[in-house]
């Protein structure tokens, strides 16, 4: 973890609401994985006071895209913090402690003996730390050719679809879901992901999931239904991000939980939502 002030790259529309923030940071996050994220000022007033926490997006190595380490942010404008966000320019310095949390647990090994699928389920801006995730696993495709990644994206419209092109370029099949039917299957991510579970063979499946609770509450009721292995990523208010407030305790079958800490990823055969 560090706490610096990373230089802005750039910081612009990606598509409706959504804007990709691209930051300057050192050599240590070059250890980050999916799902942990990063903690920003987005203003250097008082109001907002607290930091708002990001998933981390991608990280950009030196000699691949850029020629030092960078961090990638994809966020959705729905409030004011990241309304001043968004209007922060390239050249800026922002205020960000980084990596924290929990992320998604990584294959161990690439074992060659053994076929695997990975399924990666997101709702909405829930995509941004998948796009990571898939990164990861694609990296361990290159030992394993019996290893599938098939990712399930689930939009309101067509107009908020993010991430298209990097995903296919990664996984082995992407399939949409619109709730209004203007692109792909017509409904919720959810029912998408059951009716594909419904009609091929039994296999190892492992399930990653990010997005709306009311979403994870549906993919952990498909995982136990499949009984499939399935970790999700929680959306919760996190005020000081290290662990100290307890402000964004979640009930677990193993008692109260600290998204930032514990989290944000938990197998949510764990999570007891009331």
């Amino acid at each position: 973890m560090v706490n610096i002030k990373a230089k802005i790259i750039s910081n612009t529309p990606v598509a409706r609401e959504h804007s990709r923030l691209v930051l300057e940071v050192p050599e240590m996050v070059k250890e980050s994985q999916p799902g942990q994220f990063m903690h920003i000022r987005v203003h250097e007033g008082l109001n907002p006071l607290l930091r708002r926490p990001f998933s981390i997006h991608r990280i950009v190595h030196p000699n691949t895209r850029a020629p030092v380490y960078q961090v990638e942010i994809l966020y959705k404008i729905r409030g004011r913090g990241t309304e001043l966000l968004a209007k922060r320019k390239k050249g800026e310095f922002l205020d960000v402690i980084g990596p924290l949390g929990k992320g998604f647990p990584l294959p161990l090994e690439a074992d060659t003996s053994v076929p695997r699928t990975y399924l990666l389920v997101a709702g909405g801006i829930g995509i941004a730390p998948l796009l990571f995730l898939a990164e990861k696993l694609a990296e361990f495709k290159i030992q394993n050719s019996k290893l599938k990644i098939i990712a399930f994206v689930g939009l309101k419209t067509k107009n908020y679809l993010l991430c298209e092109k990097e995903l296919r370029s990664l996984c082995d099949e992407v399939k949409i879901s619109t709730e209004d039917g203007s692109l792909g299957f017509k409904g919720l991510v959810s029912d998408l992901l059951k009716d594909f579970l419904l009609t091929v063979d039994s296999e190892p499946f492992t399930l990653y999931s990010a997005g709306p609770i009311l979403m994870l509450q549906e993919i952990k009721k498909i995982a136990n239904m499949f009984k499939i292995l399935c970790f999700g990523s929680l959306e919760e208010n996190i005020a000081c991000g290290l662990g100290g407030c307890f402000g964004c305790v979640v009930k677990t079958t193993e008692g109260y939980k600290r998204v930032c800490k514990e989290g944000p990823v938990f197998n949510l055969e764990e999570i007891i939502w009331e």
